[in-house]
């Protein structure tokens, strides 16, 4: 990214603090600062950031978003546990023509793994012997249980093999129709995903592990720069979408 960007960063926590390194790191200023102390209003953003990147509360993310639209202001969005709220921040969005990045993790290792489930789960349809759960492991200051990512985990794995109707909790009895997902809460675990896909000889893992908060203020910062001079309703998916149909295209354009 050559051009540097002014960032307003709402949530001082542990993954702002992180966000505020990575961003500094790779050439961007931080132009506001909001917390429980300074919150978000629209007073605020009329100082125009380029981007503000949002890790702050469920109860305050939505109005916050309302606040970015009405502003004007792109805004990339790590807060989980409003995700019920989407149609309507979707018709704020159009409304405003304004443009929201959203994702329940920005680290780009977790886009691995789900790129890699898409296209092992229609498999599984063909091999009904395997079965599969899904766990989850974080630090006990997560407050949604299962996370976010776990869920979108179980969504894509759900909706990809046929037998498995819908994910939930563990069942007493197993029931052979549903995706078990299950949470821990521990320590000061940066985040944990395991997929467990066994069968009568073969068990597979597909995890994921956390190092640090780097890597999930990593994917939040190309996020915010990916979002520039765009508009719309995002995921973290669109922004790899569009990576990829640019490569593919730089391919083709190179092979002739």
């Amino acid at each position: 990214m050559s051009i540097s960007l002014q960032i307003a960063v709402a949530g001082t926590g542990r993954m702002g603090k992180a966000v505020i390194a990575s961003a500094t790191s790779r050439g961007h200023e931080i132009s506001q600062y909001f917390n429980r102390d300074n919150p978000v209003t629209e007073e605020a953003l009329k100082r125009k950031p380029d981007v503000v990147i949002d890790f702050t509360r469920p109860k305050i993310a939505v109005q916050n978003i309302k606040y970015y639209c009405r502003a004007n202001v792109p805004a990339v969005v790590g807060t989980t546990g409003w995700y019920d709220k989407v149609i309507d921040v979707c018709r704020l969005v159009n409304q405003h023509n304004a443009a929201v990045l959203y994702s329940p993790n920005y680290s780009l290792g977790i886009q691995l793994i789900l790129q890699a489930l898409r296209a092992i789960a229609p498999l599984l349809n063909k091999l009904p012997e395997f079965d599969v759960a899904l766990h989850e492991l974080h630090h006990t200051a997560k407050i949604d249980s299962p996370s976010g990512t776990a869920i979108n985990m179980a969504t894509e794995l759900v909706k990809n093999i046929e037998r498995k109707h819908e994910w939930g909790g563990p069942s007493k009895p197993h029931d052979p129709l549903q995706l078990e997902v299950s949470a821990t809460r521990l320590g000061h675990v940066f985040g944990q995903h395991r997929v467990m896909i066994d069968g009568p000889a073969d068990n597979i893992v597909l995890e994921h592990t956390a190092k640090d908060r780097g890597g999930f203020a990593l994917g939040a910062i190309r996020a915010a720069e990916w979002i520039q001079g765009r508009a719309g309703l995002f995921t973290l998916e669109d922004m790899l979408s569009d990576w990829l149909a640019v490569s593919t295209t730089n391919k083709t354009t190179n092979a002739l």
